[in-house]
């Protein structure tokens, strides 16, 4: 026999609803989703995994008109200032998704703080010890990060929907008039003439000098109080340096030492568990964010 409830109180619907929180990683054990389950550390949301950005996305593009309470969020990578801001400033986008992209390059770049890093219960080094290890890690990779950060952009700007399908059947009347109209199409010529454009040595030179300009400011080397290096640089891969090395120590029940994954997600877990005061502001903000959809208040 189907039962119809009546008088549902607005709390009731919105309890019931399943939120979820979709992220980037590929298991439950990566960075991303151990970040944000300690960091939210309630019931009321689901942080899920969902591979690499463009997954996340075309999935929040896919869904978010039949599940207003999915969420998604992701690295920043190649995505402009405005993108970005446009992001948080219209959370929820009815009209849209419920997408949300970092203001840093990755979720690591947020640890990659000297002030924050040493208030870990695993450090074992001072404030300026951190602090040096990163400047060297970061600039160990800076031209790296820099020409990959060339490669990227004009691979994402390549990857735009360039060409448009036919759509009028007369104008295929046959095998060669089709094949003719295939081969002379415009598009192709001004695609080819785009990429070349794009791939030319003056082009990625300039590109190239642009972002190293942005990571280094006016400095000729990297240092904390000039350039946006610090939220460009690949986090993932600095942070993952500076945990294991010797500036951090943490133990495992059986004594013996953590290392790697296990080793970054203990000192992760230990510093998301501290007061809201030396947390990241753009953690706040997406908690904020998130729980005024869980309390219903957007």
């Amino acid at each position: 026999m189907v039962r119809v409830k009546r008088n549902i109180r607005a709390e009731e619907v919105r309890h019931q609803a399943q939120h979820v929180l979709f992220v980037e990683g590929k298991d439950k054990n990566s960075v991303d989703p151990k970040v944000l389950k300690e960091l939210f550390d309630t019931g009321n949301i689901r942080i899920e995994p969902l591979g690499a950005s463009y997954s996340v996305r075309s999935v929040a593009e896919a869904l978010y008109s039949y599940h207003p309470t999915y969420y998604f969020l992701i690295d920043r990578d190649h995505h402009n200032n405005e993108f970005v801001e446009q992001c948080w400033n219209n959370f929820p986008d009815p009209d849209k998704n419920n997408l949300l992209v970092w203001k840093k390059r990755e979720i690591e770049n947020y640890f990659l703080d000297p002030a924050y890093l040493s208030q870990s219960s695993y450090c074992e080094v001072s404030q300026q010890e951190i602090e040096n290890r990163i400047l060297t890690c970061a600039r160990n990779r800076l031209f790296l990060d820099t020409a990959n950060y060339v490669v990227i952009s004009i691979r994402e700007e390549l990857k735009r929907n360039w060409i448009n399908k036919f759509s009028n059947p007369a104008d295929f009347s046959s095998k060669d008039e089709a094949l003719e109209r295939l081969i002379n199409a415009n598009e192709f010529q001004e695609h080819k003439a785009n990429v070349e454009q794009k791939v030319s040595r003056g082009q990625i030179e300039q590109r190239f000098n642009q972002v190293i300009e942005e990571m280094m400011g006016n400095s000729n080397t990297l240092t904390f109080n000039d350039g946006e290096w610090i939220d460009m640089i690949q986090g993932k891969k600095v942070l993952s340096q500076i945990i294991n090395s010797g500036c951090f120590k943490v133990e495992s029940t059986d004594g013996s030492n953590l290392k790697g994954r296990d080793k970054l997600n203990a000192v992760i877990k230990d510093l998301l568990k501290k007061n809201d005061e030396i947390q990241p502001a753009d953690f706040l903000e997406l908690k904020r964010l998130i729980n005024s959809r869980l309390n219903g208040t957007e």
